[in-house]
């Protein structure tokens, strides 16, 4: 740690959001709540029946999540999503990079060709300021897999907060596009909370229709609605 390092840590000192031990500049949780954070163990969630009955999804194959939507994690997402907390997001990106790092121990784990972030409407992406998916999860997989901008969403949908799980994928029908290249490849499809599992059943179809050979999707949580 350099002098002005030293220097920050002593007038701005951080502490783990879970147990509030010391942490080194740039941390939000320690090593310890990281390795025992509760979470779901199977690397492929769609192996559950009571999964697969609250969330019917078409054309994605695996299923990833860190856990139920319950706080802490559900909190730190909504204060770094409509709060702009930006430490929040830190301390989930935290959670993340440690369950990946478990789950690909597995002896069945294959890490995808290519993992990609769902985009947000332009005219959302302008009020919000960020695409809140693009920042959690940039920071939890391996650089060389994240690609930005492979998807695109020219169409302006209703916010889908607001509706059931039959008008989430009426209001998603043709809502996304492909931008690169997936011929043959195993795609992660990454977001932050999947509710009905609408929004990446819809952009898994794309990715299907456009040729790739796996999909899975990849959600920092799930909540049944």
């Amino acid at each position: 740690m350099d002098a002005l390092s030293h220097l920050r840590s002593w007038l701005f000192p951080q502490y783990c959001k879970l147990c509030s031990q010391s942490l080194p500049m740039g941390a939000q949780l320690c090593q310890h709540c990281c390795a025992t954070f509760s979470t779901f163990s199977e690397p492929d969630l769609l192996v559950r029946a009571d999964i697969q009955r609250l969330f019917p999804l078409r054309y994605v194959d695996h299923l990833v999540a860190l856990q139920w939507y319950r706080p802490p994690v559900s909190t730190w997402l909504k204060q770094y999503k409509y709060a702009h907390q930006l430490h929040y997001q830190v301390a989930v990106s935290q959670l993340l990079q440690q369950h990946l790092y478990t789950l690909s121990r597995a002896d069945n784990w294959q890490w995808p060709d290519s993992i990609v972030p769902i985009p947000l409407a332009h005219s959302r992406l302008v009020w919000r300021g960020f695409n809140q998916c693009v920042l959690l999860w940039q920071q939890a997989v391996p650089q060389g897999l994240f690609v930005a901008n492979a998807l695109a969403r020219p169409l302006s949908t209703k916010q889908q907060a607001k509706l059931g799980a039959r008008s989430r994928r009426k209001n998603l029908a043709n809502a996304f596009t492909v931008r690169m290249r997936v011929q043959g490849m195993h795609i992660a499809i990454v977001d932050d909370v999947m509710t009905t599992g609408a929004t990446v059943d819809s952009a898994a179809r794309k990715l299907k229709e456009a040729g790739a050979k796996e999909v899975s999707a990849w959600v920092v949580c799930l909540t049944a609605k």
